[in-house]
């Protein structure tokens, strides 16, 4: 019988699968509502807006002057930041490539073509993205300790391996390992904590703990031999002694006085140490026959020599290295002692030359600025060559030439510096000036107790009261 085929343009119907589910019809093209061309032009467009303000981040990031990278402003971190600039702007002002524009960056700061732009490529999509700049792990990896980093240990594995050549078991390798090698490395290991990390650690905890609290500032650090000293306290004040001292009072007949000399005779300065170690240091004290016509006065600079000379060393001859002296000094107005460059109008000559101290740099304000100060002629000076100024020429140069028009010009400025806290303790002074006069109390009495309340008057000249002690540590 012949078969006819027929054609039709109408689809096919659906045909059922083996377990009798109908098959969909495949599905119509349809058309995009975005076309595809205009959302990759739309992407590229929000891509190059994302580098720009990218761009002007990191711009703005490394032309700040706050401290913003790791390391400092020539640190890698700032290096790596200039190679995201420089990429970012290769791409966006000069159209180069991503590729090629990374490999630029990395070779014009020091890093590699290919190696160096491929990790550009990396920290610029990262601060492109995130804003985050790229973070070296230099350093940071894991402190993981092996056994087999030992050579003894490589050493010994080996004889045991080449011992053992025909009968290697693990189980008798894993117990040579814990029965030999394990106690020996931690052995080593405990010589090393008690011998090197602990002491480490016991310097540091001093230097950066336990002197700041107790005032000790060590110069170039401290060593265990001084980490283990003892603190011994030595006090130290001062008296003097007349010849003509005695009894205060005394038995005498009726009618009678007692025969004394005039005057208190010539008198001794002393000056010692006493700790509670050894007691009175001998060697440590100093003998001043004191007055005008014979050895002077007692002054800083004397107990300066003196603790350079007596103290230091009676008290290292007398304790040895195992101890440290923590000097308490009386406080005295004769230790005021100044170096010899210090700034002292007293040391100061009116004019250039002579004797007088030669000073270090002084300084003055002018319309807010510091102004440095020599206090000596240069070298090359015509008249005075590495001469001390004077009085006279240290004024002129802060523009005081004793003239009319200098004067008019001064006395603005003079009274301009006066503050306003200088100005109401004067006017607090006053107050109690009239208040005074006001209960009629005379210019003595009324002097004392004007002295009253604007000054404090300490009578122990060994201490200071706890509220002074504040205000001078500040």
């Amino acid at each position: 019988m012949p078969i006819t085929i027929t054609h039709n343009s109408s689809p096919p119907l659906p045909i059922p699968d083996d377990f009798g589910v109908i098959v969909p019809r495949p599905l119509k093209r349809r058309k995009l509502d975005v076309p595809a061309r205009v959302q990759c032009e739309n992407q590229r467009k929000e891509r190059r807006k994302r580098m720009e303000s990218a761009l002007k981040a990191i711009e703005k990031l490394i032309l700040s002057k706050r401290n913003a990278f790791a390391g400092g402003a020539h640190g890698l971190q700032a290096t790596r930041a200039r190679c995201i600039e420089s990429q970012l702007q290769m791409i966006i002002h000069k159209n180069r490539s991503v590729r090629d524009a990374s490999e630029r960056a990395a070779e014009s700061h020091g890093f590699a073509a290919q190696w160096g732009g491929r990790m550009v490529r990396s920290w610029t999509k990262a601060w492109v993205a995130h804003h985050e700049l790229p973070v070296s792990h230099r350093g940071k990896h894991i402190k993981a300790f092996s056994l087999l980093e030992d050579s003894e240990i490589r050493a010994e594995l080996r004889a045991y391996l080449r011992s053992n050549k025909w009968a290697m078991n693990p189980s008798k390798l894993t117990e040579f390992s814990l029965g030999r090698m394990v106690p020996a490395a931690a052995d080593q290991y405990l010589h090393q904590i008690i011998n090197s990390e602990m002491p480490r650690g016991l310097r540091q905890y001093m230097e950066v703990e336990l002197f700041p609290r107790v005032h000790l500032r060590p110069g170039k650090g401290i060593s265990m031999r001084t980490a283990q000293r003892r603190l011994v306290l030595v006090a130290h004040d001062e008296m003097t002694a007349q010849s003509n001292d005695g009894q205060s009072k005394s038995w005498v007949l009726e009618g009678e006085y007692p025969l004394k000399k005039k005057g208190a005779g010539r008198g001794i300065h002393r000056s010692d140490v006493i700790c509670s170690t050894v007691g009175w240091l001998q060697d440590a004290g100093q003998s001043l026959e004191y007055g005008k016509n014979y050895e002077g006065y007692w002054t800083g600079e004397l107990f300066v020599k003196q603790l350079q000379e007596k103290i230091i060393p009676a008290f290292e001859a007398a304790h040895g290295p195992g101890y440290q002296a923590l000097i308490m000094v009386d406080n005295s107005q004769g230790h005021s002692a100044y170096s010899d460059d210090a700034l002292l109008t007293s040391r100061m000559n009116l004019r250039p030359g002579g004797k007088q101290a030669r000073m270090r740099d002084g300084w003055y304000l002018r319309e807010g600025i510091k102004v440095v100060q020599k206090m000596v002629f240069p070298q090359d000076h015509t008249e005075f060559p590495d001469m001390p100024k004077g009085m006279k020429e240290i004024l002129e140069e802060r523009n005081c030439d004793y003239t009319f028009s200098t004067l008019q010009e001064n006395i603005p400025r003079a009274l301009a510096s006066v503050s306003t806290e200088l100005i109401r303790k004067w006017e607090h002074r006053s107050i109690r000036w009239m208040e005074a006069y006001r209960s009629g109390l005379d210019s003595r009495d009324a002097q004392e107790q004007v002295k009253a309340f604007s000054s404090r008057r300490y009578k122990s000249h060994r201490r200071i009261p706890e509220t002074l002690a504040r205000t001078l540590d500040a």
